[in-house]
């Protein structure tokens, strides 16, 4: 399957909108369903996607429960961080 290219602040804005609910349908079922090409953000699709097993959703219609939640407030907000602090990447 093919890799998708993404950024940082794409994965990043993809997990905010999903959280905050304004996430198309479809952009998250493709977020979770496409490889990417970057490792790290790679790892990050993963684990997304596996939160439904990982914090079972405790509300039918739910995504993952609300610690599900939290951990993807934390990776929005690690991805959004400078790579590099010292140079501000």
């Amino acid at each position: 399957m093919r890799k998708t290219d993404r950024s940082r602040a794409e994965v990043a804005d993809i997990l905010e909108r999903f959280v905050q609910g304004i996430s198309p349908r479809n952009e998250w079922i493709d977020f979770c369903a496409y490889p990417i090409a970057d490792p790290q953000l790679e790892t990050i699709r993963l684990r997304s996607a596996g939160l439904p097993r990982e914090f079972p959703p405790t509300e039918k219609g739910h995504y993952c429960n609300a610690a599900g939640m939290d951990v993807l407030c934390q990776l929005m907000s690690d991805l959004r961080q400078p790579r590099f602090p010292d140079s501000g990447q």
